[in-house]
């Protein structure tokens, strides 16, 4: 029978694969699974956080023993590593040191055993999430509702964002609720000036009582060796529609702080990507404004004499207003020495480099923000993705323009990373993007689906298509993705498809975001058993289920024992070795012999890729 892995694997989508550096005499290496190269490029590399895409490294699987050693000549050396389930699936490690520009690192890929270690955590209670590096205080994300000060507004009342936010020896950099703008929360992200149903609604200055934004439940949080962090999504309320409250944007915060710096080093590394999506009937515009986005508000130490700018292009507190940059350091003096953050746009951002807003007075504190609106209007449309990708420096004393153009260049132009794999005796990849050379219609049919890219969509009304080897034990990997329908199409209606094992249990697809599990919602063994968690994303984004199945055990015809099945849904555990008693809804009568995997054609256009298998 499978050990459970709950105890093992919370609700995370990380996994903890190695610890400390020690030498090849002390461990026992496993099987490789590839040669990793890192390449320098033209740029120096200093403690530089790497990941690699595992789309083509079949048989890395959440919850395996996963080893990364470098090979320098005859020297081994095991690396901290971080495996990140998802679509795609990543390993993520730390460039430790210095690397040259034009030279390349070489790594091993090894199954083997590993012990966790936790470099940074995530530590969470009914109001706030901590990020700690080796139990130092990094940030605090605030979930809970914070109330105003005494005699405020309650439309002041709030709820997703950081604060405080620590400098590596201590001091606190951010600030909230200050007496001249009670709506700056620290480090928040609201749109100012908009339009949504032919009415202004602004999300920012909340005592104008159009708009807020609220935290609304954490997607996973993760502590690891290489890094830690959260996934927090957030509504962004319009307050006065004609209907009355309406969300309109949803947003997924991706927070997280990497293994690197700390006291001693004098510094933090921490990243945040928010993705936003209208998710109203009718478009958001936002309008041309000089303030809204990515906003940060310091601590009131920093002012006069004791705060400073610096961008990019050399401007400052004078002269930075309304320019555009790639970078825009802010920093002052708190508890008698300067400390400083460095902020800086990913050259993928929209409107890059991004216009900023500066307060250019001299008395005034420090407030930066990234305004894209700067540049003009654009409007956010139903159904569509914005990704707004950031990086914070935090760092004791005033700004290095040296080293801050190094942690740029790591950042807008990161190391290639390459992997040659090794043969697998035992994977076996199902659809890499190629052809449907391993599935098949059923006897004499075509197969009418489309190749499209790495992906196969489903043509509606085509048909099926299963595996033409048939499985018993196995674990397995797929990447899906639901498209948008229409607000009109409700229930079994939205993005159906399913993942029949064997053709008799059948794990559902199904546009299920935001819902409560259920029996017959995504993740969902049919009609059996609902996830234990919902953790379905929004259509048009890809999503992973990793199954382990052991299949039904017969004596002649008699059965003895009942099929099992564990399965990560976005790498969370959503089902822990549940024993399914009989086939699922239309799945076929269970029996003895092995079965195919089928993919079902329901009506809807759901798309796969990175399926593989290994039979156990």
């Amino acid at each position: 029978m499978q050990k459970p892995v709950s105890t093992l694997i919370r609700l995370i989508p990380v996994f903890f694969l190695s610890c400390c550096l020690f030498s090849l005499q002390s461990v026992t290496y496993g099987e490789s699974l590839g040669t990793i190269t890192v390449e320098a490029g033209n740029y120096t590399r200093n403690d530089t956080p790497v990941s690699l895409d595992l789309s083509g490294v079949p048989e890395v699987f959440p919850g395996d023993d996963i080893r990364l050693v470098e090979v320098n000549g005859s020297r081994r050396l095991s690396v901290p590593v971080q495996f990140e389930a998802g679509s795609p699936p990543r390993l993520w490690w730390v460039l430790s040191g210095t690397t040259e520009p034009g030279t390349e690192r070489k790594y091993e890929l090894l199954k083997g055993d590993a012990s966790a270690a936790r470099g940074v955590s995530a530590v969470q209670d009914k109001k706030v999430l901590e990020l700690q590096k080796d139990g130092t205080k990094v940030l605090s994300y605030n979930h809970a509702v914070v109330l105003p000060p005494a005699g405020q507004s309650e439309l002041y009342n709030r709820s997703a964002f950081i604060h405080p936010l620590w400098s590596p020896s201590g001091s606190i950099l951010t600030n909230i609720h200050p007496d001249d703008h009670y709506h700056h929360l620290g480090i928040w992200m609201p749109w100012t000036k908009t339009k949504f149903e032919g009415k202004a609604v602004d999300f920012w200055n909340l005592k104008a009582g159009q708009g807020t934004v609220r935290f609304n439940r954490f997607l996973s949080t993760t502590s690891g060796p290489v890094f830690g962090g959260f996934q927090a999504e957030h509504d962004h309320v319009a307050l006065q529609t004609a209907d009355g409250e309406k969300i309109v944007l949803k947003e997924v915060w991706d927070v997280r702080v990497y293994n690197i710096g700390g006291p001693g080093a004098g510094y933090w590394l921490w990243d945040i990507v928010s993705s936003q999506r209208c998710v109203a009937d009718s478009p958001l515009l936002l309008e041309k404004y000089r303030y809204g986005g990515f906003g940060f508000r310091a601590t009131a130490d920093w002012k006069s004499e004791t705060a400073a700018y610096l961008t990019s292009t050399g401007k400052t507190r004078k002269d930075g207003h309304a320019t555009r940059a790639r970078w825009c350091d802010a920093a002052g003096v708190s508890d008698g020495n300067w400390k400083g953050i460095t902020f800086f746009s990913n050259p993928q951002n929209f409107r890059h480099p991004e216009a900023m807003r500066i307060w250019p007075g001299f008395e005034k504190e420090v407030f930066f923000n990234w305004a894209p609106v700067q540049t003009g209007d654009f409007e956010m449309k139903p159904g569509q993705d914005h990704l707004f990708r950031y990086r914070m420096y935090v760092h004791e004393g005033k700004v290095d323009v040296e080293r801050t153009e190094q942690i740029w260049n790591d950042y807008a132009h990161p190391p290639k990373v390459e992997i040659a794999t090794v043969a697998s005796d035992g994977a076996i990849m199902l659809f890499g993007g190629a052809d449907f050379s391993h599935w098949t219609a059923g006897e004499g049919k075509d197969i009418g689906w489309k190749l499209i890219g790495d992906t196969m969509k489903i043509s509606p009304k085509s048909g099926s298509i299963m595996t033409k080897r048939d499985f018993a034990d196995f674990k397995m990997h797929l990447e899906f993705k639901i498209p948008q329908t229409p607000p009109n199409v409700k229930g079994q209606g939205r993005g159906n498809s399913g993942v029949y094992i064997q053709r008799r249990y059948e794990l559902q697809i199904l546009d299920s975001y935001g819902q409560p599990p259920k029996y017959n919602e995504c993740a969902s063994l049919y009609k059996t058993r609902p996830p234990d968690k919902n953790v379905c994303r929004m259509p048009n984004r890809w999503q992973s289920y990793d199954i382990i199945f052991h299949a039904a055990k017969f004596d002649g015809s008699t059965k003895t024992d009942n099929a099992r099945i564990t399965v990560w849904h976005n790498g969370v555990l959503v089902h822990d070795d549940v024993a399914l008693e009989n086939k699922t809804g239309a799945g076929r009568p269970e029996g003895p012999e092995p079965g195919p995997i089928l993919l079902q054609d329901h009506g809807n256009e759901v798309s796969f890729r990175n399926i593989w298998i290994v039979p156990l």
